[in-house]
């Protein structure tokens, strides 16, 4: 299964405000009080999640209703890739995978609702960019950027493509690199306790799944 490098542009929140969650992992319940402390507004606020909605948790068929909400946004994570490769695309391996971390919740969903999960997700995009309220290019990609500038996205190869998914060594070296042609990035996947900024990449994943708070960050 091939996953295409693409990028969606929002356009700038002149009516409200946005939020980046890191990893849901069908912690949709936890997400909606936390954004309710924040006197979250639909008609006007927006969220942006940093992809996994899925698995995990309790909530995975919530975590996807999401999805077609107006002010819900959100990248691929792995987990996504996962459920589309093993599921509707028949990769053993994946869908082994896919059901050893958390998607065993498949089992008990209605088999009528996977094709419009299967839509949603495969028009997921790889990227979002979105300019915040203090002006700067935000760019949020689940795992990694592993290039050298914002451009060369739409270049992505596949293997690229898996590393922007899965890969976690810019995170886990501590690199300082700066990803040139964007303000800053935002990555989930690897935990961190609180908020981590690594060069231009923030990091803010804490790990809803094992009891923590989600890091929502206003951009």
């Amino acid at each position: 299964m091939n996953i295409k490098a693409s990028l969606l542009k929002l356009d700038k929140n002149t009516l409200g405000r946005d939020f980046v969650i890191g990893d849901m992992h069908g912690h949709v319940s936890q997400l909606m009080s936390q954004l309710e402390g924040l006197n979250f507004n639909p008609l006007h606020d927006r969220v942006i999640c940093v992809g996994d909605l899925i698995d995990r948790g309790p909530e995975s068929e919530q975590a996807l209703d999401l999805l077609d909400e107006p002010w819900f946004f959100a990248v691929l994570g792995n987990h996504e890739y996962l459920m589309l490769s093993g599921l509707k695309y028949g990769n053993s391996r994946d869908k082994m995978l896919w059901l050893q971390h958390g998607g065993d919740w498949i089992t008990r969903a209605d088999r009528s609702r996977w094709a419009h999960w299967f839509e949603q997700l495969e028009a997921l995009p790889l990227a979002i960019e979105v300019v915040g309220h203090d002006g700067k290019r935000y760019g949020i990609i689940h795992a990694d950027y592993p290039h050298a500038h914002w451009d060369e996205l739409e270049y992505f190869t596949p293997e690229l493509v898996q590393k922007s998914l899965w890969s976690r060594r810019h995170f886990e070296a501590r690199a300082n690199h700066v990803v040139k042609g964007i303000d800053y990035l935002i990555h989930g996947h690897s935990i961190s306790d609180g908020e981590l900024l690594l060069g231009n990449r923030f990091y803010i994943e804490p790990g809803a799944y094992l009891g923590n708070d989600f890091i929502i960050k206003q951009i």
